[in-house]
């Protein structure tokens, strides 16, 4: 794109232009990408100076000016994404095993499937097969039992068939009650009452935290958080290990290890046993800026 392309941002006048384009900053993807520091620095002897928060908003608009746009095909997309949970408890002298999957993301929310045993095959046929349905808003079949595969390695000859896996209905649904960001400035609430705050992207100092309760579990169920760096059309990555969840529900994790930018995070939640069903919240974009 042309460098006059950037003069749609509001607040972009002459002068910012010219000094975007001295630093190499020339179209909608580059400001999406530049470095949010190294602009407030490049424009220090502007008068007025363009502010953080300003410089942050120049560079969302450029990004949503972007997703406008076709997305490139050369670029990998997320067809689907899964949580898979392999569980197992004892029940005599063997192991009863059993693994569930569900698709992630998705309405409306569909029920998990289950299998005995932690047979590979048809838990990979049935994520293949949702591939065919990424782009349709036709619900799963509700009955799992149709893809159940029994693992006839567990529990050797004569083994007890494992009972039935709990129906997906009398599981307990996880719900992330509240969330908020606290960073060197402050505290911005994102999550209240279960729901996400209909806020404008959120820009954050470092060091930067995320404080979040879960409820919804039965009394004395494990359960597990994680904090996820989202990236469109691609993988994501957990901001730290998984930490267990106390019981009061409460939990924080550190964004310490997240870079400055433009991030999207999401607050997952699941109960390793798969004793309930479990919780993904993606927050309002964050801008983090450097310490």
């Amino acid at each position: 794109m042309p460098s006059s392309d950037l003069s749609s941002i509001q607040g972009l006048g002459d002068k910012q232009l010219r000094v975007l384009a001295r630093h190499g900053v020339t179209d909608l993807r580059g400001l999406a990408q530049a470095d949010h520091e190294a602009i407030h620095r490049a424009m220090a002897n502007l008068r007025p100076r363009p502010s953080r928060n300003q410089i942050a908003r120049w560079q969302e608009n450029a990004r949503d000016m972007l997703a406008e746009t076709a997305p490139d095909a050369a670029e990998w997309q997320t067809a689907a994404s899964f949580v898979v949970v392999f569980s197992q408890r004892r029940a005599g002298d063997i192991w009863e095993r059993r693994v569930e999957a569900e698709r992630t993301e998705v309405e409306p929310e569909r029920n998990p499937q289950v299998w005995q045993g932690w047979e590979a095959r048809p838990i990979c046929d049935w994520m293949l097969g949702q591939l065919d349905q990424a782009n349709s808003a036709a619900p799963a079949p509700a009955d799992a039992s149709a893809g159940a595969a029994t693992n006839s390695g567990q529990g050797g000859p004569g083994a007890a068939e494992p009972p039935p896996a709990e129906p997906a209905a009398e599981r307990p649904a996880l719900l992330i009650d509240s969330a908020v960001l606290i960073d060197a400035e402050g505290r911005t609430d994102v999550v209240t009452a279960g729901v996400v705050a209909a806020v404008p992207p959120v820009v954050l100092a470092a060091p930067v935290r995320v404080e979040f309760t879960v409820s919804g579990a039965r009394p004395k169920t494990q359960l597990r958080a994680v904090a996820r760096i989202l990236r469109p059309g691609g993988p994501g990555r957990n901001a730290q290990e998984p930490v267990a969840v106390p019981g009061s529900g409460r939990v924080e994790l550190n964004l310490s290890a997240v870079p400055a930018g433009e991030h999207e995070v999401g607050l997952t939640a699941w109960a390793p046993d798969g004793t309930a069903k479990p919780v993904s919240v993606r927050l309002p974009k964050v801008t983090i800026l450097c310490a």
